[in-house]
């Protein structure tokens, strides 16, 4: 039987990021993986979701070409190739993991892991011996009851990157961070595009005008938003599906797409045998990771909290270091957040509205994106970013982006909410000209009301 130091199930980048941290600590470490090495954000999400995306970027620069000089008489979409890149892609990052493990003597172990106990593993006929476990087996699509996925017609996120061609028309039930990537990205591809949201705005998560908007965007685009609306039932029919709403309308499409949210994928691995505590399937854990089960972890998204793939990752940096003694910690506070829709949208830290209700003394500023040179010279000038800052001390509370690679320039931000650095010292750093990143200096001129293109 071959012996650990460390035993990680799942290859998503909480666990292939954490055996990697794991050999550099010179820990002995195996993963345990049942489908393709990289988990759900290389092969059925984040990556996947971004190439496909890139070629609707593509797409609509040629839509609006016009605008820049250049007459495209004529194109045509080849969905198959798009998809073809999308999958050579995905292969590409796939590999470049598993050299990586290899480079460093990580075994990967094919299969279904099951945990015998607290020190054994198995997968087949394989059964390892290890000091610790660390569970990265991160989550999956959640169902609604009576709109269970059938892979066709009502589909959940992973059958979204499986389609062969362009659907006509797509009723989206959800309006969070997925339903709007894709309604933003299949509506540049021409689908007629419906979304269904519970509560009163799209992106309940986010800023408020963020929200509102990202549905002014989203209708001028034709895309049909109902918010305060729920769907009671999908009824399939012979060509299409017809989504009954509780306002008494009803939608038709040739696609249910349902992104509702994620549930923990954390069954069917033994871990109620060894009794690890869970609450409704997300597996509980302390400060440092730990399970309630001596030398058993979890981390990435089978704990809950944040489910993204960069929390995953330093997730699993810090369950890896906390095994070997080493003090560490997240600021999850400074975690951004980022939306792949047209406009980009990201955040960081808290809104005004937050600080508040953490009775913190806060105020924003908002600098639009018009008032800057690149974004005329891009034709992107529709969006804005807010900053907010603590009154007493100027630090710097958080930051709200929608606008053209908002996405990018929220990595600026995530520093200043960590390290509380104040608008008055960033307002200091001199940005590159021309450059997007003016907004950011303006912004935290605006503050303290000097800045120097707005109004």
């Amino acid at each position: 039987m071959n012996k650990y130091d460390v035993a990680i199930i799942g290859s998503g980048p909480c666990g292939y990021v954490a055996a990697i941290r794991a050999a550099q600590a010179g820990l002995k470490a195996c993963i345990f993986e049942e489908d393709r090495l990289g988990g759900v954000c290389l092969n059925w999400g984040c990556i996947p979701t971004k190439a496909i995306l890139a070629s609707s970027e593509a797409l609509y620069s040629i839509q609006r070409s016009e605008e820049f000089g250049i007459n495209v008489k004529d194109y045509d979409i080849d969905f198959q190739k798009i998809q073809e890149r999308k999958e050579g892609i995905v292969k590409k990052l796939s590999a470049g993991i598993e050299m990586l493990l290899k480079a460093r003597k990580i075994e990967l172990i094919r299969g279904h892991a099951e945990i015998k106990d607290r020190n054994r593993v198995s997968s087949g006929g394989t059964e390892i011996e290890t000091k610790n476990i660390l569970i990265a087996s991160g989550s999956l699509p959640f169902e609604l009851p009576g709109m269970d996925f059938d892979g066709s017609r009502i589909i959940s996120s992973s059958d979204m990157l499986r389609l062969r061609s362009i659907p006509k028309s797509i009723v989206i039930v959800g309006g969070g961070v997925i339903g709007c990537e894709f309604a933003s990205i299949y509506r540049t591809f021409g689908a007629e595009i419906a979304i269904v949201e519970m509560t009163d705005r799209l992106l309940p998560g986010e800023d408020p005008e963020i929200s509102r908007k990202i549905e002014q965007v989203f209708r001028k685009r034709g895309i049909k938003v109902f918010t305060k609306t729920k769907v009671e039932n999908i009824e399939k029919k012979d060509t299409f599906v017809r989504a009954i709403l509780s306002g008494g309308e009803s939608v038709s499409a040739d696609k249910a797409f349902v992104c509702v949210g994620r549930r923990p994928n954390s069954e069917s691995m033994g871990i109620h045998n060894i009794g690890v505590e869970c609450d409704k399937g997300w597996i509980k854990i302390d400060k440092d990771f730990r399970t309630n089960v001596k030398s058993v972890y979890a981390a990435g998204d089978v704990k809950g909290g944040i489910l993204l793939a960069h929390v995953a990752s330093r997730e699993g940096i810090c369950a890896i270091e906390a095994m070997i003694g080493k003090e560490t910690s997240i600021d999850y506070n400074a975690v951004p957040n980022c939306i792949f829709t047209h406009p980009e949208i990201a955040s960081v830290g808290l809104s005004e509205s937050q600080a508040k209700e953490k009775n913190v003394s806060a105020r924003s500023r908002k600098f639009l994106f018009s008032a800057i040179g690149k974004a005329h010279a891009m034709g992107e000038t529709d969006g804005f970013i807010k900053l907010v800052v603590d009154i007493k001390t100027d630090k710097i509370l958080g930051a709200q982006i929608i606008g053209p690679h908002a996405t990018g320039l929220i990595a600026e931000l995530s520093p200043c909410v960590q390290f509380g650095i104040t608008s008055e010292k960033l307002a200091s750093v001199i940005h590159a000209h021309p450059t997007l990143s003016e907004v950011i200096q303006e912004a935290s001129e605006a503050i303290h009301d000097r800045a120097i293109h707005g109004l």
